[in-house]
């Protein structure tokens, strides 16, 4: 029944359950009137005061209240599907189990309003005053908060999945449990939110400030917050697989057993960070800083490192198995008793770094420098430290079994106890080094030198020694014998200065006793192994190289393709080329054996050859691995079409409220 009422004072009037549809009640005073179970389905309000009105139970459908004075008025279980509330004031009001799908709510104030258990699905809120409102289990699917002062608003439990929240400001509000999958958050204001448990799968983040936000728990798996700012934030035990968080700030957050697997956090700053026990593996930290950062018992493996800044990072415990930290800068890191195994260190900083106790096997630090760090008890065995510097280091009793040391420099370093057995240690600088009781037995030391170096009861049986420099070096009781490449002269000198040859070199009669041969044979043929893993290593990355061509193409980024076909080819030449060299040498180091050993034979020639050819192998398969991976890492990067961006479907939100089921 349509009735005009028009500017009519209505104050305490009661029309509870009559039937207004479409009725005039514009500019009229209704204070403390009662609408309660009243059908006013298209009735307009425009300009009324309301205040203390009571609608419970009312249907409002499609309705107008534009500017109305509705404080403290009670909307409880009432139907506002559709209806323009816009620029109204509705502070302190009530709205517990309302129906407001598809209202438009635009610059209007609920300040301290309760709009709990709300159904709210498609709601238009851009620029409302929602401050300290109550949402608690309502139903916000697809509402549009844009530019919406939140600030102290609860929605806790409540389902915001879908919601356009960008710009707006949400500080210090309660969004503990909520669902914010897909949410669109761009710059919003989160600063000391409460979002602890809250569902934020793929939820967008961009540029949106969470400083000392409590995230901890929350569902955060391929989130994009790309350049936002989470400084002190609570990431506790966080699920962040596959997040973007490329350049976000993360100064001093907490992501104590977080997980970001596959996370992607180039050049993002994790100053003073906590990852204790955190889950990084195979996760992209390039250019990351990570200064002071406690990342105790945190898993790196496979993580990309590249360029990283851990300057006095405490790594204690870590696991960075065939993690990629390439040239990053660890000076004065903690990594005692951290797993390295097949880590790529090469041109890496670890000066006054502490890797005592860590297991280095197979790992590479080639060209890396580790002046005056620690290594003490450190297992490096097979582990590549080709063109290192190890100036003023402590490696007291470390592993280095069969490493690859040639070219590295030992200035001045403890290498006390250190067991080097095997090792390839060509043209190596030891120059006031201690090597106190080293074992240095089957070692290939040519044109290394030792001048000036302490090597007291060390052990060199069977070692290479081909233009070594012994000059003012100090050798009490060094054990030599069977070694290869040591003329009359050089060992004259070790003699008068204490050194015991306790065997003839090259002596036929004894080589099965100290089973020389055999000694070079394993040797040789562990390193030639080493060759075949390298090579095998490198053929796998052709196979995500043309993936990356399939991904290109999709893309049509054509520019870039000609150029990885070319590495593509180039890869397959050398690999193709490396395993002919390979079996070249496995024929020369089985001939070793078959050779007719007399006094005047030396095979320290081929020896060499066999290392160098070896050696230089293994450092371009390793060169190109790294070029094949940051070719990878380019384009993955490149692919943002790969990471969920609300942005570029933010038309989407606008949903049809009438088609949305009550039980979606």
């Amino acid at each position: 029944m349509c009735e005009n009422y028009e500017r009519r004072s209505l104050r305490g009037q009661d029309f509870s359950g009559l039937d207004l549809t479409r009725s005039n009640f514009q500019n009229c005073d209704l204070t403390g009137a009662n609408f309660t179970g009243t059908t006013l389905i298209g009735a307009d309000f425009s300009g009324a005061i309301l205040r203390v009105t009571n609608f419970q139970g009312a249907n409002l459908s499609h309705a107008r209240m534009i500017r109305v004075d509705c404080c403290f008025a009670d909307f409880s279980q009432a139907t506002l599907r559709h209806a323009n509330l816009c620029e109204s004031n509705f502070s302190h009001a009530q709205f517990q189990e309302a129906n407001l799908g598809g209202s438009a709510l635009c610059e209007t104030t609920f300040y301290q309003a309760i709009l709990s258990d709300a159904w709210i699905r498609g709601a238009n809120f851009f620029q409302a005053d929602l401050r300290h409102a109550v949402f608690i289990g309502a139903d916000l699917k697809g509402a549009k908060l844009e530019g919406a002062d939140l600030t102290r608003s609860n929605f806790a439990e409540a389902t915001l999945e879908r919601v356009n929240l960008s710009f707006a400001c949400l500080e210090s509000a309660t969004l503990r449990s909520a669902n914010l999958q897909n949410a669109y958050l761009r710059e919003a204001n989160l600063k000391g939110t409460d979002l602890r448990d809250a569902r934020m799968y793929e939820a967008n983040f961009r540029r949106a400030l969470l400083d000392e936000a409590n995230l901890a728990c929350a569902f955060l798996a391929g989130a994009d917050f790309k350049n936002a700012r989470l400084s002190r934030a609570n990431l506790t035990s966080a699920e962040l697989q596959g997040a973007y968080l490329k350049l976000a700030n993360l100064q001093e957050a907490i992501l104590d057993r977080a997980n970001l697997r596959r996370a992607k956090l180039y050049g993002a700053n994790l100053y003073r960070a906590s990852l204790i026990g955190t889950i990084l593996e195979n996760a992209n930290l390039c250019f990351v800083q990570l200064s002071r950062a406690k990342l105790h018992k945190a898993i790196l493996e496979g993580a990309e490192l590249e360029g990283a800044d851990g300057f006095k990072v405490e790594m204690a415990g870590a696991c960075l198995s065939r993690a990629n930290l390439n040239t990053a800068k660890l000076w004065g890191a903690d990594l005692t008793d951290t797993v390295m195994r097949g880590a790529d260190f090469s041109n890496a900083n670890l000066s006054r770094a502490d890797l005592s106790r860590s297991m280095m096997r197979g790992a590479n630090f080639t060209g890396a420098t580790l002046n005056g760090a620690k290594l003490v008890a450190a297992i490096a065995t097979r582990s590549s430290l080709n063109d290192s510097t190890f100036h003023e280091a402590d490696l007291t009793e470390i592993k280095l079994n069969r490493a690859y040391l040639s070219g590295a420099s030992f200035e001045n370093a403890i290498l006390t106890n250190a067991q080097l057995s095997g090792a390839a240690m060509l043209r190596t600088h030891f120059k006031d080094a201690s090597l106190r009781g080293a074992r240095l037995n089957r070692t290939y030391l040519s044109y290394s030198d030792f001048t000036a170096a302490m090597l007291n009861n060390a052990n060199l049986l069977a070692s290479t020694l081909v233009g070594v420099t012994w000059q003012s070096a100090i050798v009490q009781q060094v054990r030599f014998g069977g070694n290869q490449g040591l003329s009359n002269s050089q060992r004259r000198f070790l003699e008068q200065h204490g050194a015991s040859f306790r065997t003839e070199p090259v002596d036929r009669a004894l080589l099965p006793t100290i089973e020389v041969l055999d000694g070079l044979q394993s040797d040789l043929s562990d390193r030639l192994s080493d060759l075949d893993d390298a090579c095998e290593k490198l053929r796998k990355t052709v196979t995500k190289l043309k993936i990356s061509c399939e991904m290109l193409t999709r893309q049509g980024r054509f520019d870039r393709l000609n150029g990885i076909q070319k590495q593509i080819e180039r890869i397959e030449q050398v690999c193709d080329r490396v395993a002919t060299d390979s079996e070249t040498y496995q024929s020369k180091i089985f001939a070793l054996t078959e050779l007719e050993i007399d006094q005047s034979f030396d095979q320290s020639d081929i020896i060499i050859e066999l290392l160098d050819g070896i050696q230089a192998n293994n450092l371009q398969l390793h060169q190109l691995t790294r070029e094949a991976f940051e070719q990878i890492r380019r384009n993955n990067l490149g692919d943002e079409d790969s990471i969920i961006d609300l942005e570029e479907r933010s038309n989407e939100i606008d949903l049809n409220v009438d088609s949305i089921q009550d039980n979606d």
